[in-house]
């Protein structure tokens, strides 16, 4: 009961808990800077720097609570704002948090362990290191938020992947498909950076494009902002098709499929359709929320997928069939029931990767399938890292991605383990 009702107490003044861990983050953070730095120059800066940010943090705030997208001042003045504020909430204050119990619990061990006189007062030396180490535990975690934040900003990279399949049909051999994934448009991504986008996958000449959920964040009517964008698109000879995400959910699903279906982009909420002309099904599952994340079992490959909600005629003789579903789970399922590939979104690459491993990321932690083309169960899943962010407006390494996937007819001795080209 406790719990429950710290939890209606949040939900209930959930802007007000906000503004005040930010509050907080803030004159806590305003005070181990300047501590670090006593020249009268740096301390005008630090002061004009936490100014200007927390404005834009501000300005932030102030469009989630209006629910409209924001304007041309986001990407600069919006987002950096709110790196700054998760900077100190999320990594400077419980790291100082952390030197200070550790420092305390260090110094309270040696003098049980080790009794001795009071020390002398520490030499210039040492407290020149000292400032040093405390400069440099502030700057470096600054450093690397602005180049996440960088990331975040940059033009996706077309990723070009070859998937050779055995069995595929003559007319599918290679058949280019642009997948675009988590574009979370709204206040994690401008119109503008998704027609950026879209023209970029237009460019690569794709026979069909594809997106695999979160299309938009928070309110539905950020929908709107896609009608530019996807005439970007509108060259793309076998059209453009999607699925819901578990924020396009969040937001309203039923508002962006009336807003989107039939625009440019058509839905495939739990429907398959064979496309005509050519020897290719598409299935479209719609996003199962917390249900289907607590029913996936992390990362084991779970049976989770429930195909008896699939409306539609069935794939025609000698189909090749492919699955779009937001997320990666039931890759096993999937290949059992039919599909060669299946195509899928939602974790991002962890937004936070070794930058000489993919598939080292915050997402392998809980996903089996985290990031990137695999090939297994006889079957082959691509699971997209997106084009936006989710949560905090930060990628390192994970940078944002367009998948061009072109289908190949693998050779007789059996597919290869497919390549990618970046």
């Amino acid at each position: 009961m406790f719990r429950s009702g710290l939890r209606v107490l949040f939900l209930s003044h959930q802007a007000e808990v906000i503004l005040g861990l930010f509050f907080l983050g803030q004159v806590i953070g305003w005070r181990l800077w300047l501590r670090r730095f006593s020249r009268p120059g740096a301390r005008r800066l630090i002061h004009l720097v936490f100014i200007s940010l927390n404005l834009g943090w501000l300005y932030m705030f102030a469009c989630i609570q209006a629910g409209e997208p924001p304007g041309v001042l986001w990407p600069w003045a919006g987002r950096p704002g709110l790196s700054w504020q998760l900077l100190h909430v999320l990594v400077i204050l419980p790291g100082a948090a952390l030197a200070w119990l550790g420092l305390g619990l260090g110094g309270w061990l040696a003098r049980r362990l080790r009794p001795k006189p009071a020390p002398e007062p520490a030499s210039a030396g040492r407290r020149d290191f000292l400032k040093l180490a405390g400069a440099a535990g502030l700057l470096a975690p600054t450093g690397l938020t602005g180049f996440g934040l960088l990331g975040h900003a940059a033009p996706p990279r077309l990723n070009r992947r070859t998937v050779e399949i055995r069995g595929l049909p003559a007319a599918l051999d290679g058949f280019v498909i642009a997948q675009l994934s988590d574009t979370h448009l709204g206040l994690w991504a401008s119109q503008d950076e998704l027609r950026r986008a879209a023209r970029l996958a237009a460019e690569a000449r794709p026979h069909l494009a594809v997106l695999t959920g979160d299309l938009v964040d928070r309110n539905p009517e950020f929908a709107r902002l896609y009608y530019e964008p996807l005439l970007e698109l509108a060259g793309v000879p076998h059209g453009v098709w999607g699925v819901l995400g578990n924020h396009d959910h969040y937001a309203g699903a039923g508002r962006i499929v009336g807003l989107l279906d039939g625009r440019g982009l058509t839905f495939l909420v739990d429907r398959r359709v064979n496309l005509p002309g050519l020897p290719l099904s598409l299935t479209g599952l719609d996003d199962q929320g917390s249900s289907f994340w607590m029913g996936a079992g992390h990362k084991e490959d779970a049976n989770v997928l429930d195909f008896s909600l699939v409306s539609g005629p069935p794939p025609r003789p000698g189909d090749f069939s492919i699955l779009l579903n937001h997320r990666p789970e039931g890759f096993g399922q999937a290949v059992r029931a039919g599909y060669g590939l299946y195509l899928a979104g939602h974790t991002h690459g962890g937004q936070y990767q070794l930058p000489w491993d993919s598939q080292v990321n915050l997402a392998a932690a809980f996903y089996k399938y985290a990031s990137g083309l695999y090939h297994e169960h006889g079957g082959w899943l691509n699971v997209s890292r997106g084009l936006a962010s989710v949560g905090i407006p930060f990628r390192l390494w994970a940078w944002p991605e367009i998948n061009i996937l072109t289908l190949r007819n693998a050779p007789p001795a059996g597919g290869t383990a497919g390549s990618e080209l970046k």
